[in-house]
Protein backbone atom coordinates (compact mmCIF):
# COMPACT_ATOMS: atom_id res chain seq x y z
CA UNK A 1 0.00 0.00 0.00
CA UNK A 2 2.79 2.57 0.90
CA UNK A 3 4.33 2.16 -2.81
CA UNK A 4 1.15 2.35 -4.57
CA UNK A 5 0.98 5.45 -2.06
CA UNK A 6 4.33 6.86 -3.61
CA UNK A 7 3.24 6.28 -7.28
CA UNK A 8 0.07 7.88 -6.93
CA UNK A 9 1.44 11.27 -5.37
CA UNK A 10 4.14 10.60 -7.94
CA UNK A 11 1.39 10.82 -10.55
CA UNK A 12 0.18 14.22 -9.33
CA UNK A 13 3.21 15.72 -9.33
CA UNK A 14 3.56 15.06 -12.70
CA UNK A 15 0.39 16.15 -13.29
CA UNK A 16 1.21 20.00 -12.87
CA UNK A 17 3.55 19.79 -16.25
CA UNK A 18 1.09 20.99 -18.56
CA UNK A 19 0.06 23.82 -16.60
CA UNK A 20 2.99 25.01 -15.52
CA UNK A 21 4.67 24.39 -19.01
CA UNK A 22 1.99 26.39 -20.59
CA UNK A 23 2.67 29.14 -18.76
CA UNK A 24 6.19 29.73 -19.21
CA UNK A 25 6.88 31.95 -22.29
CA UNK A 26 10.31 30.15 -22.63
CA UNK A 27 11.11 27.56 -25.59
CA UNK A 28 11.04 23.70 -24.60
CA UNK A 29 14.52 23.69 -24.90
CA UNK A 30 15.35 26.53 -22.29
CA UNK A 31 12.11 24.82 -19.58
CA UNK A 32 13.87 21.66 -19.64
CA UNK A 33 17.43 22.85 -19.23
CA UNK A 34 16.58 25.77 -16.48
CA UNK A 35 14.10 23.01 -14.45
CA UNK A 36 16.84 20.51 -14.24
CA UNK A 37 18.64 23.28 -11.98
CA UNK A 38 16.07 22.82 -9.08
CA UNK A 39 15.43 19.41 -9.47
CA UNK A 40 19.09 18.72 -9.66
CA UNK A 41 19.12 20.27 -5.83
CA UNK A 42 16.36 18.36 -4.45
CA UNK A 43 17.13 15.09 -5.66
CA UNK A 44 20.87 15.68 -4.74
CA UNK A 45 19.94 16.77 -1.35
CA UNK A 46 17.72 13.82 -1.33
CA UNK A 47 20.69 11.55 -1.83
CA UNK A 48 22.61 13.04 0.49
CA UNK A 49 19.82 13.13 3.18
CA UNK A 50 19.06 8.83 2.72
CA UNK A 51 22.98 8.52 2.06
CA UNK A 52 23.17 7.26 -1.47
CA UNK A 53 26.31 7.49 -3.26
CA UNK A 54 26.51 8.57 -7.05
CA UNK A 55 27.01 5.97 -9.44
CA UNK A 56 28.57 6.21 -12.77
CA UNK A 57 28.74 3.68 -15.64
CA UNK A 58 27.09 3.24 -19.04
CA UNK A 59 24.21 2.14 -17.43
CA UNK A 60 23.72 4.98 -15.77
CA UNK A 61 24.32 7.13 -18.45
CA UNK A 62 21.98 5.27 -20.61
CA UNK A 63 19.05 5.82 -18.11
CA UNK A 64 20.31 9.79 -17.80
CA UNK A 65 20.15 9.88 -21.94
CA UNK A 66 16.49 8.14 -22.33
CA UNK A 67 15.27 10.35 -19.20
CA UNK A 68 16.48 13.61 -21.19
CA UNK A 69 15.13 12.55 -24.33
CA UNK A 70 11.83 11.58 -22.39
CA UNK A 71 11.50 14.97 -20.71
CA UNK A 72 12.93 17.29 -23.28
CA UNK A 73 10.32 15.35 -26.08
CA UNK A 74 7.10 15.91 -23.81
CA UNK A 75 8.30 19.35 -22.91
CA UNK A 76 8.18 20.13 -26.68
CA UNK A 77 4.90 18.01 -27.57
CA UNK A 78 3.56 19.95 -24.91
CA UNK A 79 4.18 23.14 -26.33
CA UNK A 80 3.08 22.42 -30.09
CA UNK A 81 0.18 20.44 -29.17
CA UNK A 82 -2.19 20.17 -26.35
CA UNK A 83 -1.60 19.22 -22.93
CA UNK A 84 -4.35 16.50 -23.16
CA UNK A 85 -2.80 15.30 -26.71
CA UNK A 86 0.45 15.19 -24.73
CA UNK A 87 -0.16 13.64 -21.73
CA UNK A 88 -2.08 10.75 -23.61
CA UNK A 89 -0.10 10.07 -26.29
CA UNK A 90 2.60 9.65 -23.93
CA UNK A 91 0.49 7.61 -21.36
CA UNK A 92 1.00 4.84 -24.45
CA UNK A 93 4.15 4.08 -22.50
CA UNK A 94 2.83 0.51 -21.11
CA UNK A 95 2.61 -0.38 -24.57
CA UNK A 96 6.10 0.23 -25.55
CA UNK A 97 6.93 -1.33 -22.04
CA UNK A 98 5.20 -4.59 -23.28
CA UNK A 99 6.96 -4.47 -26.93
CA UNK A 100 10.29 -3.94 -25.72
CA UNK A 101 10.03 -7.12 -23.60
CA UNK A 102 8.77 -9.07 -26.92
CA UNK A 103 11.75 -7.90 -28.48
CA UNK A 104 14.33 -7.81 -25.90
CA UNK A 105 13.58 -11.06 -23.71
CA UNK A 106 11.60 -12.91 -26.41
CA UNK A 107 8.56 -13.16 -24.09
CA UNK A 108 5.46 -13.11 -26.46
CA UNK A 109 2.55 -10.75 -25.11
CA UNK A 110 -0.79 -12.98 -24.96
CA UNK A 111 -3.88 -12.17 -27.46
CA UNK A 112 -5.30 -9.91 -24.47
CA UNK A 113 -2.43 -7.50 -25.02
CA UNK A 114 -2.05 -7.68 -28.91
CA UNK A 115 -5.65 -6.50 -28.87
CA UNK A 116 -5.25 -3.70 -26.21
CA UNK A 117 -2.61 -2.55 -28.51
CA UNK A 118 -4.41 -2.33 -31.36
CA UNK A 119 -7.08 -0.38 -29.77
CA UNK A 120 -4.44 1.84 -27.77
CA UNK A 121 -3.24 2.61 -32.25
CA UNK A 122 -6.86 2.81 -32.86
CA UNK A 123 -6.65 5.96 -30.30
CA UNK A 124 -3.44 7.23 -31.89
CA UNK A 125 -4.28 7.52 -35.03
CA UNK A 126 -7.57 9.18 -34.08
CA UNK A 127 -5.40 12.18 -32.48
CA UNK A 128 -3.56 12.53 -35.63
CA UNK A 129 -6.76 12.61 -37.91
CA UNK A 130 -7.62 15.26 -35.26
CA UNK A 131 -4.28 17.30 -35.54
CA UNK A 132 -3.94 17.92 -39.27
CA UNK A 133 -1.35 20.65 -39.10
CA UNK A 134 2.18 20.48 -39.22
CA UNK A 135 2.62 22.23 -35.02
CA UNK A 136 0.02 19.43 -34.04
CA UNK A 137 1.13 16.37 -36.16
CA UNK A 138 4.68 17.00 -34.79
CA UNK A 139 3.58 17.50 -31.45
CA UNK A 140 2.08 14.06 -31.25
CA UNK A 141 5.09 12.03 -32.81
CA UNK A 142 6.75 13.68 -30.23
CA UNK A 143 4.61 12.61 -27.43
CA UNK A 144 4.48 8.83 -28.52
CA UNK A 145 8.23 8.69 -28.82
CA UNK A 146 8.52 10.19 -25.61
CA UNK A 147 5.80 7.34 -24.12
CA UNK A 148 8.80 5.03 -25.70
CA UNK A 149 11.92 6.53 -24.27
CA UNK A 150 9.85 6.81 -20.81
CA UNK A 151 9.01 3.08 -21.18
CA UNK A 152 12.68 2.72 -20.92
CA UNK A 153 12.76 4.72 -17.55
CA UNK A 154 10.43 2.65 -16.32
CA UNK A 155 12.71 -0.64 -17.11
CA UNK A 156 15.66 1.28 -15.85
CA UNK A 157 15.46 0.08 -12.39
CA UNK A 158 15.76 -3.56 -13.56
CA UNK A 159 18.54 -2.83 -15.56
CA UNK A 160 21.84 -4.27 -14.09
CA UNK A 161 24.03 -1.53 -12.86
CA UNK A 162 21.77 0.87 -13.16
CA UNK A 163 21.09 3.26 -10.93
CA UNK A 164 17.52 5.34 -10.99
CA UNK A 165 18.98 8.85 -8.82
CA UNK A 166 22.56 9.31 -10.18
CA UNK A 167 20.74 8.78 -14.01
CA UNK A 168 18.60 11.63 -13.22
CA UNK A 169 21.59 14.30 -11.73
CA UNK A 170 23.41 12.84 -15.19
CA UNK A 171 20.28 13.79 -16.98
CA UNK A 172 20.00 17.10 -15.43
CA UNK A 173 23.81 17.73 -16.31
CA UNK A 174 22.66 17.10 -20.09
CA UNK A 175 19.18 19.14 -19.66
CA UNK A 176 21.12 22.05 -18.40
CA UNK A 177 23.98 21.94 -20.90
CA UNK A 178 21.72 21.75 -23.80
CA UNK A 179 19.38 24.35 -22.85
CA UNK A 180 21.59 27.44 -20.95
CA UNK A 181 22.27 28.56 -24.23
CA UNK A 182 19.26 28.93 -25.30
CA UNK A 183 18.13 30.51 -22.26
CA UNK A 184 20.83 33.02 -22.75
CA UNK A 185 18.29 34.38 -25.11
CA UNK A 186 15.09 34.52 -23.58
CA UNK A 187 13.87 38.15 -22.82
CA UNK A 188 10.92 37.62 -20.44
CA UNK A 189 11.92 37.10 -16.99
CA UNK A 190 9.03 38.23 -14.96
CA UNK A 191 8.17 36.94 -12.08
CA UNK A 192 5.65 34.22 -13.07
CA UNK A 193 7.92 32.73 -14.97
CA UNK A 194 10.64 32.30 -12.64
CA UNK A 195 7.83 31.03 -10.22
CA UNK A 196 6.74 28.52 -12.69
CA UNK A 197 10.24 27.02 -13.32
CA UNK A 198 10.80 27.09 -10.01
CA UNK A 199 7.61 24.67 -8.96
CA UNK A 200 8.06 23.01 -12.32
CA UNK A 201 11.72 21.82 -11.29
CA UNK A 202 10.83 21.39 -7.60
CA UNK A 203 7.12 19.64 -8.11
CA UNK A 204 6.90 18.25 -11.49
CA UNK A 205 10.70 17.02 -12.20
CA UNK A 206 11.60 16.81 -8.34
CA UNK A 207 9.58 15.65 -6.13
CA UNK A 208 7.41 13.36 -8.72
CA UNK A 209 10.94 10.99 -9.17
CA UNK A 210 11.43 10.99 -5.63
CA UNK A 211 8.27 9.61 -5.09
CA UNK A 212 8.54 7.17 -8.09
CA UNK A 213 11.55 5.92 -7.14
CA UNK A 214 10.43 5.03 -3.95
CA UNK A 215 7.17 3.69 -5.31
CA UNK A 216 8.93 1.40 -7.66
CA UNK A 217 11.18 -0.25 -4.88
CA UNK A 218 8.28 -1.38 -3.39
CA UNK A 219 5.71 -2.25 -6.30
CA UNK A 220 5.94 -3.74 -9.15
CA UNK A 221 5.74 -1.56 -12.52
CA UNK A 222 2.54 -3.32 -13.33
CA UNK A 223 0.91 -1.23 -10.03
CA UNK A 224 3.34 1.75 -11.12
CA UNK A 225 1.30 1.69 -14.51
CA UNK A 226 -1.89 1.32 -12.89
CA UNK A 227 -1.61 4.61 -10.61
CA UNK A 228 0.03 6.16 -12.66
CA UNK A 229 -3.40 6.34 -14.98
CA UNK A 230 -4.32 9.70 -12.51
CA UNK A 231 -1.41 11.79 -14.35
CA UNK A 232 -3.38 11.85 -17.71
CA UNK A 233 -6.47 12.50 -16.28
CA UNK A 234 -5.76 15.77 -13.83
CA UNK A 235 -3.08 16.98 -16.70
CA UNK A 236 -5.29 18.55 -18.96
CA UNK A 237 -7.97 19.16 -16.16
CA UNK A 238 -6.14 21.36 -14.46
CA UNK A 239 -4.99 23.26 -17.66
CA UNK A 240 -8.23 24.10 -18.67
CA UNK A 241 -9.15 24.92 -15.39
CA UNK A 242 -5.90 27.50 -14.62
CA UNK A 243 -4.94 28.09 -17.81
CA UNK A 244 -8.57 28.86 -19.95
CA UNK A 245 -7.47 26.46 -22.14
CA UNK A 246 -10.22 24.12 -24.63
CA UNK A 247 -8.70 20.85 -24.42
CA UNK A 248 -11.18 18.78 -25.47
CA UNK A 249 -11.19 18.65 -29.67
CA UNK A 250 -13.77 16.41 -31.68
CA UNK A 251 -11.81 13.17 -31.77
CA UNK A 252 -10.03 13.59 -28.39
CA UNK A 253 -12.89 12.05 -25.64
CA UNK A 254 -13.40 9.14 -28.02
CA UNK A 255 -9.70 8.62 -28.68
CA UNK A 256 -8.90 9.47 -24.96
CA UNK A 257 -10.96 6.52 -23.89
CA UNK A 258 -9.16 3.77 -26.33
CA UNK A 259 -5.92 4.84 -25.44
CA UNK A 260 -6.10 4.49 -21.82
CA UNK A 261 -8.15 1.76 -21.94
CA UNK A 262 -5.94 -0.38 -23.99
CA UNK A 263 -3.04 0.97 -21.60
CA UNK A 264 -4.77 -0.15 -18.67
CA UNK A 265 -5.14 -3.50 -20.61
CA UNK A 266 -1.84 -3.80 -21.49
CA UNK A 267 -0.26 -2.84 -18.03
CA UNK A 268 -2.47 -6.11 -16.40
CA UNK A 269 -0.78 -8.36 -19.25
CA UNK A 270 2.55 -6.77 -18.07
CA UNK A 271 5.37 -9.48 -16.22
CA UNK A 272 5.47 -8.23 -12.66
CA UNK A 273 8.34 -10.71 -11.91
CA UNK A 274 12.01 -8.75 -12.08
CA UNK A 275 13.62 -11.49 -14.18
CA UNK A 276 12.27 -10.14 -17.39
CA UNK A 277 13.27 -6.80 -16.61
CA UNK A 278 16.78 -7.82 -15.91
CA UNK A 279 16.93 -9.90 -18.62
CA UNK A 280 15.29 -7.24 -21.19
CA UNK A 281 18.16 -4.94 -19.40
CA UNK A 282 21.54 -6.67 -20.23
CA UNK A 283 19.67 -6.80 -23.70
CA UNK A 284 19.29 -3.48 -24.29
CA UNK A 285 23.31 -2.85 -22.50
CA UNK A 286 24.44 -5.34 -24.46
CA UNK A 287 23.51 -3.28 -27.39
CA UNK A 288 24.51 -0.04 -26.48
CA UNK A 289 28.10 -1.11 -25.61
CA UNK A 290 28.29 -2.60 -29.26
CA UNK A 291 27.43 0.41 -30.97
Amino acid sequence: MKGTIYVLLSAVCFSTGGVLIKSIPWSSITIQGIRSIFSFMLIASYMVITKRKFVWNKTVLFGAVCNTVMALTFVSATKMTTAANAIVLQFTEPIFVILLMWALYKKKPKKAAVVACAVVFAGILCFFLDSLSAGGMAGNLLAVFSGFTYALVMMMKGFPGADFESSLLASHVISLSIGLPSFLGETDHSAKAWICIILLGVIQFGLSYIFLSRGLDRVSPVTASLTSTLEPILNPILVAIICGVTWIPETCPFSSVLILDGAFSVSTSIPSATAPSISAGRAVISAVRRL
